[in-house]
């Protein structure tokens, strides 16, 4: 039952993500390149939340348990790496910005970038470990 309450909740802030994104788009007036490389950034992330979403679903339903000793230790390594790339890309986001466009980045743009990249860094090291089965 547990496993089929997390599927539940995690379909629910999918869902919710997806509606956000949509009313973001339709409250914008004209779409620039910045809009719409954001909203696929998170419409990418969220098709990766989907699949893990899914894999669950289809473990649940195999009569499997939705969480055992490999998808914790999976996710606390991916939670790990996701952590460090926060940390590197909030000191060295500026910097690099700075460098090569000259520009400086605003507290709210220097947030989202280390959202973004913790985000994708521990998707990305979470599909990795379950796919190498560490």
């Amino acid at each position: 039952m547990k496993g089929k309450k997390e599927i539940i909740v995690a379909t629910v802030v999918v869902a919710m993500v997806l509606l956000t994104s949509f009313f973001y788009l339709m409250g914008t007036g004209e779409i620039e390149l910045n809009q719409i490389v954001l909203v696929g950034i998170v419409m990418v992330l969220v098709g990766l939340a989907m699949y893990v979403i899914w894999d669950k679903i289809r473990n649940v339903q195999k009569g499997l348990p939705g969480k055992d000793e490999r998808t914790v230790s999976m996710s606390y390594k991916a939670g790990y790496y996701g952590f460090i790339a926060a940390i590197w890309s909030a000191v060295l986001s500026p910097v690099v910005v700075d460098i090569f466009f000259g520009y400086e980045l605003d507290g709210g743009d220097v947030a989202a970038i280390v959202v973004l990249v913790s985000a994708f860094v521990f998707i990305i090291s979470y599909l990795y470990l379950y796919w190498k089965g560490k």
